[in-house]
């Protein structure tokens, strides 16, 4: 499809005032912004920069969004493909506004629709902010201020007929900033074609080139990685859902054996800040063999497990036995009310032994009671030597044999397991399993625990987990800094395994220089990384992304540390905690889902901890649907990769669990609106307004009033940072704060 104009003179005549007024645009100088007084940080505007006005919005479609970006020595070549489909009843000009990336350097920046090269205009930050402010103004659309505080390309296309699609490539040299030895990639994907639009297609594809690429991350939720040799693929598809604001990506060069990647964000002078480490061990050598290990597995073949799960349970065991590499040892213990080792002592694992392991697995039969006590005694009574080792226990029901008392279980459990360091990973099977003794034994023993629900394949379950466990890269890990730091989620690292990564966050009080040593064994050799540092000392471009994955985690601490606790009245000072970081976060949790209901006032933090309270005395279920889905949400929390921020997810999660009836019974038929997050703070929908979460009853009686299109609006956008343009940009009324200054944004 072409998009020429239907002859050359009509379409000079009509380029000629294009061109005329974005030279105008671009040689005039906006006036400063003027100083606030009496501390009002809402000054007088500046005058507005003349632009072209903008074509009205049209009836088109977004069919697709394609990012591909190619990396290489910190330059990335960029393809942005965007496809549109008119469903108007006529011709369509596409009029193209996009936000250029906030830091590094863009060079050779083509626009070509369907194979033509179009003109276009590149404005930077300053005058960019005031076009947005221009063409706001006229279409009376906030949605475009999301781009404020970017620089801007601008270019025209038309026209598209009836029914036609046009696809929009651009492309262009990017230079990417870097810190250290950390590289990001944050680059804009949201533009005057896609904004307040559902896209058909989302397609990313990042690819890093180079052998010295490790610590791979991206706060994206869903993003797939892949290694070879010398490149790493970094993939997100998403399918009729909104734009992504942006992509982000961070990665270490020269990495080392173990990559590591330092991530730091510090909110107010006055506040601790936030950072992430990771650590990602580079793929073996060709000559280097994988570190041996000991694997017991631990077999329930009581009467409740007969049929399909003991035939997937034998399966699972199996899939175990037959990917054990020949320096590994093992054992199998079977338990119903009686108990029986396979071998007295481990073995190592000969072609014989494997085969007469696999032999005995078969020979298995399931029927009687449930010993767990005598199961853990005979697998922590085992001699393993120094190697790492690993107790993959598997059970479907409640202890009936033996000691039954939880607490009593876990304790003896722990005497005999901690000072060896053996790992316990339990799998419960079905509903019928206690969720909390198997969360006390995989938790004291740094291990962990999952749950095998009735429709799931066991040896899937199993077998997904063993693969990750398949060469140990460190154990018994620890993380140290220079500078002081709290809070640290996990509180004992877990091991870490090649092909894995290890994600610890936390909070510091004082950023600067500093220095993070992670520690650990790898076979018998004691191995010490150190990184460098600069935590930052102040707010990081899209940093609030590390303050939500820490309060992600801490919540899901909380919620384990009130579980394990078993008190009849929760630690009120824990579920305080609990309501605040939901509040200000928006991390809907099972217990404080009631935030969502629009007439659930946020102010009365004594009546929500009442209710958190209450609702948290669900966890006193320990068999039954509910009591696994609980200890499996709060684990997903306390173990989260990336952070829960987008929306659509969050509404997703919500009318789950409605639909699962795993909501609190006080709710009744109350809507649940799912918080809305702007630059890392959660805002809730009460009385027709979006209220900032962390807003109290004096703040919300102290609001400034600013009315959408006045000039104090656009005096306000010039003091917001580009991640907290969110504020402006809502349908509904919205409060907030800033600087210590509160303000409501009312309607037109």
């Amino acid at each position: 499809m072409s998009l020429r104009p239907t002859s050359e003179e009509p379409g000079l005549r009509r380029a000629l005032p294009l061109i005329l007024i974005c030279l105008a645009s671009w040689l005039s100088l906006a006036a400063p912004p003027l100083a606030a007084q009496d501390g009002d940080p809402v000054a007088k505007p500046m005058p507005p920069v003349p632009v072209p006005p903008l074509t009205p919005p049209q009836a088109y479609e977004v069919e697709s969004v394609e990012l591909s970006v190619d990396i290489a020595d910190q330059r990335a070549r960029v393809l942005l493909r965007q496809t549109v489909r008119n469903t108007g009843k006529g011709l369509m000009e596409l009029d193209f506004l996009v936000p250029l990336p906030l830091n590094g350097s863009v060079s050779g920046l083509v626009l070509v629709a369907d194979g033509k090269e179009l003109a276009g205009q590149i404005y930077p930050r300053e005058e960019a902010l005031g076009i947005y402010q221009e063409i706001v103004s006229r279409l009376k659309d906030p949605a475009l201020l999301e781009f404020a505080g970017h620089g801007l390309f601008r270019a025209r296309a038309f026209p598209v007929a009836k029914g036609a699609r046009a696809t929009l490539d651009l492309s262009m040299d990017y230079l990417l900033p870097k810190d250290g030895g950390r590289v990001d990639l944050d680059f804009p994907l949201a533009n005057s074609l896609t904004q307040g639009r559902t896209i058909g297609r989302q397609e990313i594809t990042v690819r890093v080139r180079g052998e010295s690429v490790g610590g791979l991350f991206s706060p994206q939720d869903g993003v797939s990685v892949e290694r070879g040799r010398d490149l790493a693929t970094a993939g997100l598809r998403l399918d009729k859902v909104p734009p992504l604001p942006s992509f982000q990506l961070h990665y270490q060069e020269d990495p080392g054996p173990m990559g590591g990647l330092v991530l730091s964000h510090k909110p107010e002078k006055d506040e601790d800040g936030f950072f992430l480490f990771l650590a990602e061990p580079r793929s073996l050598g060709q000559d280097e063999a994988p570190v041996p290990k000991t694997v017991i597995f631990v077999l329930d073949r009581s009467g409740s497990m007969s049929g399909t799960k003991f035939r997937q349970a034998q399966a699972a065991l199996s899939f175990v036995l037959e990917r054990l590499g020949p320096d590994d040892g093992f054992d199998l213990i079977d338990f119903s009310s009686d108990v029986s080792l396979w071998r007295k002592e481990t073995e190592a694992m000969t072609p014989e032994n494997r085969s007469e392991a696999l032999e005995y697995v078969r020979s298995l039969r399931s029927g009687g009671g449930t010993n767990i006590e005598g199961a853990l005694e005979a697998a922590l009574g085992l001699a393993l030597g120094d190697r790492p080792a690993y107790l993959i226990f598997l059970t479907d029901g409640v202890p009936t044999y033996g000691e039954t008392d939880e607490f009593r279980l876990a304790e003896n459990a722990g005497k005999g397991d901690l000072g060896r360091g053996v790992r316990i990973f339990s799998f419960g099977v079905g509903n019928d399993v206690n969720a909390r003794l198997l969360e006390r034994l995989s938790r004291q023993s740094n291990g962990q625990a999952s749950f095998v629900a009735p429709e799931e394949d066991i040896e899937d379950k199993v077998g997904s987990f063993f693969a990750k466990l398949t060469n140990p890269a460190l154990v018994k890990p620890s993380l140290a800094s220079s500078l002081r730091s709290n809070r640290l989620i996990p509180e004992r690292l877990p091991d870490l395994f090649e092909g894995s990564q290890l994600t610890v966050v936390g909070r510091y009080p004082e950023g600067g220089q500093a220095t993070l040593t992670l520690s650990g064994q790898k076979g018998q050799e004691r191995q010490v990384f150190s990184y460098q540092a600069n935590l930052a000392q102040g707010p990081t471009q899209n940093g609030q992304q590390i303050a939500q994955l820490w309060a992600q985690r801490r919540i899901g601490q909380i919620i384990e540390e009130i579980d394990l606790a078993a008190q009849a009245v929760p630690n009120q000072e824990l579920v305080d905690e609990l309501v605040g970081l939901s509040k200000a976060y928006g991390i809907m949790t099972p217990y404080t889902s009631f935030l969502a209901v629009e007439d659930q006032p946020l102010a009365d933090a004594a009546e929500l901890g009442r209710i958190a309270q209450r609702n948290l005395g669900e966890l006193e279920q320990l068999t039954g649907e509910d009591a696994n889905w609980q200890r499996a949400t709060k684990s997903e929390l306390a173990a989260a990769a990336t952070p829960a921020q987008a929306p659509m997810a969050m509404e997703a999660k919500i009318s789950g669990l409605r639909a699962m009836g795993r909501l609190e019974k006080n709710l009744g038929d109350s809507a649940l609106i799912p918080p809305t997050i702007i630059d890392g703070r959660a805002f809730f929908m009460k009385g027709g307004r979006l209220i900032e979460g962390s807003l109290t009853e004096e703040d919300l009686r102290k609001l400034k009033a600013v009315k959408r299109f006045s000039p104090e609006y656009f005096e306000l956008a010039r003091q917001l940072e580009p991640g907290q343009m969110g504020f402006l940009t809502q349908a509904s009324p919205l409060a907030f704060s800033l600087k210590g200054q509160g303000f409501l944004i009312e309607a037109e």
